[in-house]
């Protein structure tokens, strides 16, 4: 970092990554922040010396003092920050010494002080829940959901079958490769079976049996997909159609998506000598969001599943699972940070599929875009214990009007008659 950046931070206000000191803090406050910045995916920086409401630069007396409390703060958090010899800088701005900290991205550690695992939420350091805590632990090995062994399973429960077709939807190097292998070995290779401890032998992960299991939900029933179909915009009425769809994680999507699609409904606009059909949602964004909801909930939530709702305004993706600590909706939504899957191994193993995982890390972007093409209103993202994604159509999709008694002579001639 140079002093032209320092300035444009400065100038930027406090964010998710960047806050503002007035004076030298205590150690146990500056550890409190430094831990919440240290559960956050991206790091962040402290500047001491500034005012956090008015951005004036106002220095510290005792610049040596503050990088002592610095140091001191990381020493108290568990396990310890590592700081360089480069993370703690003195600076002189207009007159003025600042202090700042860098505080590294977390790549998997929690990182707890005086009994709490604090994380950086907007401009406040807040503490996690023991709910957020499990959900943090769950998508970081070992303890990663995702690589557990499921109970009472052996490796014949995987279907051969699916895993040829995944196989086959590898590259040829790939396939090359694991036709050398046997089949515990490939399925070993791509941790979809793992050994247990106990037994000695190998039986299948979690991530295996939703890609490759013969029956995934008689294991792990939170893995269906619910899609309702309502007639009205408060879903009071009896749904139109209800689906309950069980099968591998490919399935599910395949399954979910053809029901949204069936529903689309297409309007249509004469537009000189042809007509434009017009549909009431993109397809591909819609299928972006359920692929997403599908690969990136959390399965450790038994007893929830994902769900999509069709309303007559509204499409409603919900994913069980909030955003993983250290990654705000808000800089999710402005795309100003990389996407973290929650189930790495289950978003590798669909990447290698066509048709599933193409724009990962840039999802978002891509249903921004595909709505904003067809003049809809731009998708709405929440997060509360669930993922929460609404597509809304803008009151303009309606069931084709056909044509009037004179635009067949328009659009054919006179001999239309």
């Amino acid at each position: 970092m140079d002093e032209p950046m320092l300035r444009q931070l400065i100038a930027g206000g406090e964010t998710a990554t960047v806050e503002f000191k007035s004076s030298a803090a205590r150690p146990p406050d500056i550890a409190e922040r430094v831990c919440g910045l240290a559960n956050n995916r991206a790091g962040g920086l402290i500047i001491f010396g500034i005012e956090d409401e008015t951005r004036a630069i106002v220095g510290v007396r005792q610049p040596n003092l503050t990088q002592d409390h610095i140091l001191r703060a990381a020493r108290m958090i568990k396990p310890l920050v590592s700081l360089t010899e480069t993370s703690v800088q003195t600076w002189l701005l207009d007159a003025h010494t600042l202090v700042t900290v860098e505080v590294p991205g977390n790549a998997g550690r929690l990182y707890q002080y005086s009994g709490a695992c604090f994380v950086r939420r907007g401009t406040t350091t807040v503490p996690l829940s023991v709910a957020e805590m499990n959900a943090y632990l769950n998508a970081h090995e070992p303890s990663r959901w995702e690589l557990s062994l499921s109970r009472n399973t052996v490796i014949k429960d995987l279907d051969a079958e699916a895993l040829d077709r995944y196989v086959a939807s590898r590259s040829p190097e790939s396939r090359a490769r694991q036709r050398r292998s046997s089949s515990t070995e490939v399925l070993i290779g791509l941790k979809a079976v793992a050994e247990d401890p106990q037994i000695g032998e190998a039986r299948p992960t979690s991530a295996g049996l939703l890609m490759f299991g013969c029956d995934p939900q008689l294991h792990l029933p939170q893995s269906e997909v619910v899609c309702i179909k309502y007639a009205d915009t408060q879903g009071i009425r009896t749904y139109i159609d209800r689906k309950n769809f069980v099968g591998t994680l490919p399935e599910l999507i395949d399954k979910a998506s053809s029901f949204l699609r069936q529903y689309i409904r297409v309007g249509a606009t004469i537009r000189g000598f042809y007509r434009e059909d017009e549909p009431e949602y993109p397809y591909e964004a819609l299928r972006e969001a359920v692929v997403n909801a599908v690969v990136h909930r959390d399965y450790s939530r038994s007893g929830e599943t994902v769900r999509v709702f069709m309303y007559a305004d509204r499409v409603e993706i919900r994913s069980p699972g909030a955003l993983l600590p250290g990654v705000s909706l808000d800089d999710l939504v402005a795309l100003l940070v990389t996407s973290v899957p929650r189930n790495p191994v289950l978003a590798g193993l669909l990447r290698d599929m066509p048709g599933y995982m193409e724009r990962i890390g840039s999802g978002i972007r891509f249903m921004l875009r595909e709505m904003e093409a067809l003049g809809l209103p731009l998708p709405e993202f929440s997060e509360h214990f669930d993922f929460v994604v609404t597509f809304r159509n803008g009151g303009k999709a309606v069931e084709p009007e056909g044509l009037s008694e004179r635009q067949p002579a328009r659009l054919f001639g006179e001999h239309a008659r």
